[in-house]
C-alpha cells in the first residue's frame, strides 16, 4: 500500500515537471514571434511625441522586407528616425501654433479664417487658439496623417490625406506627390523653401526619390544614378575638391543662388521665398528672402561660373579649364 502511494506520487510529481516544462517554451516561443498588424498600430499611437536618439541609419524598406520582416515594423523603425517624427518647430517669435498645421496636425487649433466656409455656417465661435504648443505636447507628423486605419486598428498600405484631424475626415489623393505637397507646398509660407519639381525629374513621384518613410535621399540611391560618385566615375567635378558641395549646387535648373549653407558648410542653392502680410482689410505688404534649401529642378548640364566668377565672396579660382 505504502509503496502505491510512492509511485502515484512520483507520477504525479513527473506529470506536473512535464506540464511545467511545455508552460515554460511555449512563453518562450511566443515571445520571439513577430509583432501582428495590431502590435504594430497599438506602437504608432504610442509614439505620439516621442522622437528616436539614435543616429544611425535604418535599412530602407526593401531590404528590410527582402529580410521577411513585416513591412509595417520596417515603416515604424525608419519613421523613428526620420523629419517627421521630430517636427516641433517655432518661428522668428517664439509661436508655432500656426506651424503645427503641418508639422503636427493633431495639435493645430484653427481660427474661423482657416476653416472651410461651409462650416462657417453653422454659425459657431471658436476659441482664441494658444500660440505657442509646448514641446511636451507635441505630436509630430504619425502614420495615421497619410494612411487611414482600420476598424481593427491596422495602418492600411494606400494613402490618403488626414484633411481634418480633429474630426477624423480623410481625403483621397491621386498620388504620393499631391499628398506630400499638402504640406510641402510652402507658397505664402515665410522662410519655407520651395519644392518646384521640373526638367528632366518632372514627371516623377516624391517617393521615386524619397524614401517614404524616413524622407532620406540621395541622387546615388536606387538605378538612377548608381554609378555617380563611385569608384569608375570619371565625371568632372566629381572630385575632392568638390566634396562637400550637394548635386543640386551644380546642377540646379532653376537658377537660384548658390553658396555654403551658414549651418552645415555644405555648398547648396537658396531657394527664394515670399509672404503677403496684410494690413488692415486692404492693404499688404510683401516680405521676402531666401533660405538654404536643395532646389527640385535638376538638370544634367552646369554652369561652373555660378560660382567661379570674376569676385566671388568665396575666393574661388575665377575660371575653370575643362579638358
Amino acid at each position: 500500500m505504502f509503496m502505491n502511494r510512492t509511485r502515484i506520487g512520483q507520477w504525479i510529481l513527473i506529470v506536473s515537471l512535464l506540464f511545467a516544462m511545455v508552460l515554460v517554451a511555449g512563453c518562450q516561443s511566443s515571445g520571439d514571434q513577430p509583432a501582428s498588424s495590431n502590435q504594430v498600430s497599438e506602437a504608432t499611437d504610442m509614439n505620439i511625441g516621442s522622437t528616436s536618439n539614435s543616429g544611425e541609419e535604418s535599412e530602407d524598406s526593401d531590404s528590410g522586407e527582402a529580410q521577411g520582416l513585416d513591412p509595417l515594423v520596417v515603416a515604424q523603425q525608419e519613421w523613428e528616425i526620420s523629419a517627421h517624427a521630430s517636427s516641433f518647430v517655432t518661428d522668428s517669435e517664439g509661436n508655432n501654433n500656426a506651424c503645427a498645421r503641418c508639422h503636427a496636425p493633431n495639435n493645430w487649433m484653427p481660427t474661423l479664417e482657416d476653416i472651410p466656409e461651409s462650416c462657417q455656417a453653422c454659425k459657431f465661435e471658436l476659441p482664441v487658439p494658444p500660440s505657442f504648443i509646448q514641446e511636451s505636447e507635441w505630436q509630430h507628423v504619425l502614420c495615421l496623417y497619410c494612411h487611414e486605419a482600420d476598424k481593427k486598428g491596422n495602418i492600411q498600405p494606400e494613402v490618403s490625406w488626414l484633411e481634418i484631424p480633429a474630426l477624423e475626415e480623410y481625403s483621397e489623393v491621386e498620388s504620393h506627390s499631391e499628398l506630400c505637397l499638402k504640406c510641402h507646398n510652402t507658397e505664402n509660407v515665410p522662410e519655407h523653401g520651395q519644392v518646384v519639381v521640373d526638367s528632366v525629374h518632372i514627371d516623377m513621384q516624391c517617393t521615386e526619390c524619397h524614401s517614404p518613410h524616413n524622407t532620406t535621399t540621395t541622387c546615388m540611391n536606387g538605378d538612377c544614378h548608381s554609378e555617380v560618385l563611385s569608384d569608375t566615375d570619371q565625371i568632372l567635378g566629381h572630385d575632392d575638391d568638390h566634396k562637400d558641395v550637394s548635386c543640386a549646387a551644380c546642377h540646379d535648373n532653376a537658377g537660384w543662388d548658390v553658396g555654403p549653407d551658414p549651418e552645415t558648410g555644405i555648398w547648396t542653392t537658396f531657394s527664394p521665398w515670399s509672404h503677403e502680410v496684410m494690413i488692415g482689410e486692404a492693404d499688404s505688404i510683401l516680405q521676402s528672402g531666401t533660405i538654404p534649401f536643395s532646389s527640385h529642378d535638376i538638370g544634367l548640364e552646369v554652369n561652373c561660373e555660378r560660382c567661379h566668377f570674376s569676385g566671388n565672396p568665396w575666393e574661388l579660382t575665377e575660371s575653370v579649364e575643362i579638358p
